[in-house]
């Protein structure tokens, strides 16, 4: 499921919500029944869960269908939990079948099967079958919507089938050749036909597609799309038997799903939130995280401990420690960004390594000594100590380094754990740099004291 992030139409929303305060749900939900189902989405996504769900049951059913696969997920499961489960079918059989599957997917398995029982039975086997394979794999976005001949039909009997088909134009545009035993051959495109001659066969014209794996995760998917530049490709199993097709619409839901859970990722929330969420709900989504931070905070903190003495006996100390923490957390996390992206895209894997981790140091020392020189410069003038100025200098050019060289490596370790890098890099390189920071600063410090005069 996606969240959609198109422009919002404010006047259309004040209109609805206008009728919804008077309790007019039916006139609201005539007054969307003719808009386009993402506007529809955005304004039943801001309302409160009692009136999009009452909204929601007033619109036609086929707008229902079109406007439930473009909710948020927040909204979805408001709905869901609504609707009877006949009513839920009816959706269901207006759905294209990977939709169909995706709100499915939405339910308990009691749930989903007392659905199932009211869809009719070629269609429920259909839909039984993709959710075999897991949501984010090619399994889970490919749709059985599509259109395969055998190799050596004619192109004359190809377009006398083709007549008799009902599928959608985006289907027709494109076919699928395969073999006498439904293996994956490649692929014939509309225009094609209409070019040869009638008594060619589609073995004779047929064109290389590339294909996915079922299992392949969708992240990969992605990155294929985007490296062969195509509208669909064809799903194969172990044996390169056809079993569906994947299109760029489901695509770029991917990329939008992908690219938001990284970045709630990064930002400490783990489980993707929607601006919609409830408060309550959206309190208790982030408290575990905070929680992790708040103990990483009290592991920094132990360091400070250690030299409480030394800040004791210079208190300028403690004006510049979190300045420094500060700089190298930002460098860190400056440093995940790029290594995060460039492992989601393919663009880096273990064997770049060392390369990346001398360049991560050469820029640590960069950036370091530029901070850390403005940064001294700084110190000197304000406590008038050049034996403090040169401290400050060396403590940002040591965590900046080790910023640089944890945004790297931490990233890098959990990807090789078959872990998300993106999950907790960002609580784990803040740690290392506080813990790092305070460290060099306090035990350079310690070792300048007689150099620090007390002011």
């Amino acid at each position: 499921m996606k969240q959609t992030v198109l422009e919002f139409d404010e006047k259309l929303y004040k209109l609805t919500e206008d009728l919804v305060k008077r309790g007019d749900y039916k006139r609201a939900a005539l007054l969307l029944s003719n808009k386009h189902p993402e506007d529809v989405a955005l304004i039943l996504d801001k309302l409160d869960e009692e009136d999009r769900i009452k909204v929601f049951k007033y619109l036609p059913v086929e707008l229902q269908a079109d406007v439930l696969i473009r909710l948020d997920d927040e909204s979805i499961d408001d709905v869901l939990k609504a609707l009877s489960e006949k009513d839920i079918s009816e959706l269901v059989g207006e759905l294209d079948v990977d939709d169909a599957v995706d709100v499915l997917g939405e339910l308990s398995d009691e749930e989903r099967q007392k659905v199932l029982s009211y869809v009719p039975p070629d269609e429920r086997e259909e839909v039984k079958e993709l959710l075999k394979y897991p949501e984010n794999s090619a399994g889970g976005l490919m749709t059985t919507d599509f259109i395969a001949y055998n190799q050596d039909l004619t192109v004359e009997e190809a377009l006398h089938r083709l007549k008799q088909e009902e599928k959608p134009d985006e289907v027709s545009s494109t076919i699928y050749v395969v073999d006498d035993k439904g293996r994956l051959i490649g692929e014939v495109y509309l225009r094609d036909l209409l070019k040869a001659k009638p008594n060619t066969k589609l073995k004779e014209i047929v064109r290389e597609v590339p294909s996915v794996p079922v299992d392949l995760d969708q992240e990969e998917v992605a990155r294929l799309f985007e490296k062969y530049d195509v509208f669909s490709m064809p799903v194969v199993d172990e044996h390169g038997k056809l079993l569906g097709v994947i299109t760029v619409d489901d695509i770029l839901d991917v990329l939008e799903e992908e690219a938001t859970e990284d970045i709630h990722r990064l930002s400490g929330w783990g489980e993707a939130e929607s601006i919609y969420t409830p408060t309550l709900k959206m309190a208790t989504k982030r408290l575990p995280w905070l929680l992790i931070n708040l103990g990483t905070a009290f592991l920094a903190a132990s360091v400070v401990a250690i030299f409480k003495s030394t800040i004791a006996a210079f208190a300028y100390l403690a004006v510049f420690m979190p300045v420094i923490a500060g700089e190298g957390g930002n460098t860190g996390v400056q440093t995940i960004a790029l290594v995060v992206r460039s492992l989601a895209l393919g663009e880096i894997d273990f064997s770049d390594f060392k390369r990346l981790f001398v360049r991560e140091f050469i820029v640590g020392l960069i950036v370091g000594s530029v901070v850390g020189l403005v940064s001294g410069l700084v110190a000197y003038i304000w406590v008038g100590n050049f034996y403090f100025g040169l401290l400050v200098f060396l403590g940002h050019v040591g965590n900046m380094v080790a910023g640089c060289l944890a945004g790297l490596t931490v990233p890098m370790i959990l990807k090789f754990f078959k872990q998300d890098p993106a999950l907790a890099s960002g609580v784990i390189v803040t740690t290392v740099t506080d813990v790092t920071g305070y460290f060099i600063f306090l035990g350079l410090a310690t070792i300048f004291m007689n150099h620090l005069h007390l002011l």
